[in-house]
């Protein structure tokens, strides 16, 4: 709507109409039919005249329930709107503006006469694509009593933001085959060659479990006492996001972008839960990072960190990696990709170190109808230097990929 006073198609009509009859009269010798030509030509004027006296004095509230949704849900806006004019006659029409991909907001009329009054409307908006996007501002037109003239203004009051996060999948748990572990697990390790295990032992901290409690140590020394075979594994994953343009195919919420990204934060949902301690790398550079102990705040971080997350013109999925060394300590790497060369599979592997846990979760070419020949070999070799590879096709569920991955 644009902003501004102005006559309408009706107003300019009867200008027109007006001054051509004042002008044929006067021509003819008519003066009584001057004078109804020009009343005619003066009531578009009047009517200008008295949008430009008489202002608008609308206000709104916007309410988004919720105000964060998953991307391909939707939410409710509810606007709360009050004209404080007690001179404004006309009907006024509102569009409540918004990105294309809410649907490029909604357009309502409200009439009600002479005086002030409030009102509530309300309409859905459905989110097709992840980030922040701003609801508002509200336009709104409005007319003489007779639709000679309108005026284009914005009603006060503040935009709104919605937050669109990529989709949370609840997946199982990690103490399945995927080997990425929980926060109470343990790695035994033998540290005799002869002999009993249990010979090592230390003082009872707390904390410890009580199934490691040597009972002949504790009766010899009276205090409690736990054994030392097993050492405790502190729980520590890195997953990287494939954010290169150029290695995914399709666009929007059906694009493999943004299931990978919905995978990844899918996966660091579930890993935050389990406290424990997560890095989220793209080529783009680091996304996300948590210490352990965070819980539900790092997922909530976690989720704010992916809602930004941008496609990157990088064209080499080694970029999220170009430091492996910092990457040999830590317990698993899962890697979602876009579609792999052999330089991408050999930064992957550089980048596995000793880590316990090596996944990869790729496109299935085919399936997505992308050149499959260098992203086949890709596979091959990651498979072939110890890494978990798992493909998802269009439209699959992260869950039912997902547990492939942990069976």
């Amino acid at each position: 709507m644009r902003r501004g006073t102005r006559l309408t198609g009706r107003g300019v009509a009867l200008l027109l109409l007006g001054l051509l009859a004042a002008g044929g009269a006067a021509y003819v010798g008519e003066t009584d039919l001057v004078w109804v030509g020009l009343s005619l030509a003066a009531l578009p004027l009047l009517a200008l005249g008295y949008l430009f006296f008489v202002r608008p004095l609308v206000s709104h509230s916007r309410t988004l329930t919720p105000s964060t949704i998953p991307v391909g849900t939707s939410t409710r806006v509810v606007l709360k709107i009050a004209n404080d004019s007690p001179g404004q006659a006309g009907a006024l029409r509102f569009h409540d503006s918004a990105d294309q991909s809410l649907g490029g907001g909604a357009g309502f009329v409200i009439a009600r006469g002479f005086g002030s009054w409030s009102q509530a409307v309300g309409y859905t908006v459905e989110a097709t694509r992840r980030g922040r996007f701003t609801v508002g501002p509200l336009h709104a037109q409005t007319a003489d009593p007779l639709g000679l003239a309108m005026r284009g203004f914005v009603a006060r009051g503040r935009d709104t933001v919605l937050r669109v996060t990529p989709r949370i999948w609840r997946l199982d748990d990690l103490a399945g085959g995927a080997g990425l572990g929980s926060a109470g697990d343990a790695t035994p390790q033998r540290i005799g060659q002869a002999g009993s295990d249990d010979v090592l032992v230390r003082e009872h901290r707390h904390g410890d479990d009580i199934r490691r409690v040597h009972w002949k140590m504790t009766a010899k020394k009276d205090e409690l006492m736990v054994r030392l075979e097993e050492h405790p594994w502190d729980p520590s994953s890195t997953l990287i996001v494939d954010t290169r343009r150029s290695a995914h195919t399709g666009d929007g919420p059906d694009g493999s972008m943004e299931w990978a990204v919905s995978a990844v934060a899918s996966v660091a949902a579930l890993l935050s839960e389990g406290r424990h301690r997560l890095a989220i790398l793209a080529p783009s550079g680091r996304v996300f990072e948590s210490t352990r102990g965070s819980g539900e705040a790092a997922k909530q971080h976690m989720i704010e960190a992916m809602t930004d997350l941008v496609t990157s013109e990088e064209t080499w999925l080694g970029s999220a990696v170009d430091d492996p060394e910092s990457l040999t300590s830590v317990a698993s790497l899962v890697a979602v990709t876009g579609l792999l060369d052999q330089a991408d599979a050999a930064a992957l592997a550089a980048a596995g170190g000793r880590a316990r846990s090596l996944i990869a979760i790729v496109p299935d070419a085919t399936r997505w109808q992308a050149p499959d020949e260098d992203h086949k070999e890709a596979i091959r070799f990651l498979r072939g230097r110890g890494w978990r590879v798992e493909t998802f096709r269009p439209g699959e569920p992260v869950p039912q990929v997902w547990e492939r991955v942990t069976r």
